[in-house]
């Protein structure tokens, strides 16, 4: 059985989005901008900024 993913609506998403760029923020911080937790901070908040893009333009 495959397991479904928990859909947020846009405010959820925006609120998971200003967090992760605050830790991303964070992280570059404490171990600069090529560090591999920093690299993976940022490409967890692109992926969370394409699904709040996917999300808006439905509802426009």
């Amino acid at each position: 059985m495959d397991k479904e993913r928990p859909v947020l609506g846009p405010f959820e998403l925006r609120l998971y989005i200003e967090y992760l760029r605050a830790e991303l923020i964070n992280i570059g911080q404490k171990n600069g901008l090529c560090h591999q937790l920093t690299i993976q901070a940022s490409e967890q908040l692109d992926f969370f900024l394409n699904e709040y893009k996917k999300v808006s333009d439905k509802r426009d």
